[in-house]
């Protein structure tokens, strides 16, 4: 029961956050809010179960709110000046990203440069090459019909493609060879190579996995938002590193779930949902969600030195 409630910890502090509140704010409880709460965390948390992949192969991905501003102008631009239908647009928008994580994944896997630097240079390339694109100037005139990606139909809609990529992800984590080879790989590079593991491929595939995920949330935002912005993702690579780690994932790889990531994404917007609706400053709200980050780093730190999985 103690293992369970270990690696389940992220939706226990979920269910215990949103009793607490909805006692302590009627507001908070009513069914707009959480439906609101829920359509708001869809793209944070479709871009935390692509960072996930990363993260648990001890790597980190930067690029990701750079690559999501990307997708969503050259995916928007594509329909509004080129005609593309909406369903196309969305898989070029995610198709950029795939492409900027395949460069990322080659870069570590092939050129032995850090995850950091590589995923850094990427985030300020995909940024630039956004703002080139699109002439600094926002895509509008979208579509009708692509305003349904967003939850102009529903709040369901953007919430359910979240729970959904998080449930195939979750599967290919726990019943495939790939996402028995990520834990490995984030455990120990090295046994995962002597063990017979595609170690660059695995890498390549994660890095690949976080830039469509990335990809995909843009165009998301861009629907919920109805215009491609250039400077759209800013600081969501930083939201969905902390939704990862929020929800229980270990920087320095091999631990993490797809819900758990989930719920540290849905912990984080109702945090900051509360404190909105008790008119706290933004600037606090920043404060907080980085002090709980640090926290729980600094917890994971503590419980692996005491089971001797960490020397100073």
């Amino acid at each position: 029961m103690g293992r369970f409630i270990t690696k389940n910890s992220p939706l226990f502090i979920l269910a215990a956050l949103c009793i607490v509140l909805a006692i302590v704010s009627p507001t908070f409880r009513s069914s707009g809010n959480l439906q609101g709460v829920a359509q708001r965390t869809a793209v944070v948390g479709v871009m935390a179960i692509g960072q996930l992949a990363v993260i648990l192969t001890a790597g980190i991905d930067l690029s990701v709110g750079s690559v999501a501003a990307l997708g969503g102008v050259v995916g928007c631009k594509a329909m509004v000046d080129y005609g593309v239908p909406v369903i196309p647009g969305i898989l070029i928008g995610a198709g950029v990203g795939l492409l900027c994580g395949l460069i990322n994944g080659f870069l570590v896997a092939k050129g032995r440069i850090p995850p950091f630097i590589v995923t850094l240079g990427m985030m300020m390339v995909a940024r630039g090459f956004t703002l080139i694109f699109s002439g600094a100037i926002a895509v509008s005139g979208l579509p009708a019909g692509f305003a349904w990606l967003g939850g102009a139909r529903g709040w369901w809609l953007p919430t359910g493609l979240m729970f959904g990529f998080a449930a195939v992800f979750a599967v290919a984590l726990n019943f495939t060879r790939f996402g028995r080879s990520l834990y490995a790989l984030g455990g120990n590079s090295e046994a995962a190579r002597l063990s017979g593991i595609p170690v660059d491929r695995v890498r390549i595939a994660a890095f690949a996995i976080s830039g469509a995920c990335a990809g995909f949330a843009g165009m998301m935002l861009a629907s919920r938002t109805s215009i491609a912005s250039p400077t759209g993702g800013e600081m969501y690579e930083l939201y969905a590193i902390a939704a990862c780690v929020i929800g229980g994932a270990s920087l320095m790889g091999g631990e993490g779930g797809a819900f758990a990531a989930i719920a540290g994404a849905l912990i984080m917007t109702v945090l900051r949902n509360f404190c909105n609706l008790q008119n706290i400053n933004v600037h606090w709200q920043q404060i907080l969600v980085g002090a709980l980050l640090i926290a729980l780093v600094y917890y994971d730190n503590r419980r692996k030195r005491k089971a001797g999985l960490l020397r100073n």
